[in-house]
């Protein structure tokens, strides 16, 4: 285009190479990308300079895991929504492939997720924190008394797991395997929430999920944790967004937002 020709002219370089019908971009392009992204956020600033949170409107959009948005979100939302009261709030719960993909996409603007502890220069990492994953019971069944327990007296027992692609389910497959050792659960879900209440009513069944979400349970009383000597897993949980993503004031809000919220402890 004209502007594009123009804006060559001024910076004495060629953003896009034009080869008869095929346009492509030059390193110098790729290398201007940053600078771009970093005027376009200043103008988005400087246009809500003068309006106040309580003006600014818009949508942000948010993917994270089942287990997130049921522990994390109704702290999240609410507080958001005092701040921004007329910015919508689209959230997506689905598995870390799926929102990454969204993310890389810009069909999200954040992903709040818990995974092994991505280093990917896609995405710029605004926060992280190591959370334990556990292997749950009810605190009839007796294993929840014992403290000898190990990983192989637990494979013939009744397991919830949450579907291959949920990052705890696949480290608990890794450390089977590592084991060599094999579960066969009788129910793979998505709900982490489904999983609590199947546990909670019926004192045979056994899950593994991380910490925070089986702690409500715990305190009062109707889970416990099974302590596995030889099975220790972890993982973090992370605030990410594309590096290439223009961060409006109504974004910036959310990451506030996710960050206050994220680093009171559960």
């Amino acid at each position: 285009t004209v502007q594009i020709q123009q804006l060559e002219r001024e910076l004495g370089v060629q953003l896009f190479d034009r080869i008869g019908k095929t346009v492509s971009i030059t390193q110098y392009g790729k290398d201007f990308v940053s600078y771009a992204r970093d005027v376009v956020s200043a103008i988005a600033r400087a246009s809500a300079f003068a309006s106040s949170d309580s003006e600014l409107s818009g949508t942000v959009r948010v993917g994270t895991l089942n287990s997130l948005l049921t522990a994390s979100f109704s702290n999240i939302v609410p507080l958001y929504h005092e701040r921004f009261p007329h910015v919508q709030i689209s959230l997506h719960a689905g598995n870390i492939a799926s929102i990454t993909e969204m993310l890389v996409k810009n069909e999200l603007d954040i992903i709040y997720t818990l995974d092994e502890q991505i280093f990917d220069t896609q995405f710029v990492k605004v926060f992280e924190a190591q959370e334990d994953v556990v292997i749950v019971t009810n605190t009839e069944n007796p294993l929840s008394a014992r403290d000898d327990v190990h990983l192989a007296d637990l494979v013939l027992h009744p397991f919830i797991l949450m579907n291959h692609g949920n990052p705890y389910r696949d480290q608990f497959d890794r450390e089977l395997a590592r084991q060599d050792l094999s579960v066969e659960p009788f129910l793979e879900l998505e709900s982490d929430t489904l999983a609590l209440k199947l546990i909670r009513e019926n004192p045979e069944y056994l899950s593994v999920l991380p910490r925070y979400t089986a702690k409500m349970s715990i305190h009062k009383g109707n889970l416990s944790i099974i302590p596995v000597a030889d099975c220790q897993m972890s993982q973090w949980r992370q605030v990410l967004y594309h590096r290439n993503k223009v961060i409006t004031p109504q974004i910036q809000g959310m990451l506030d937002v996710i960050l206050e919220v994220a680093k009171k402890p559960f």
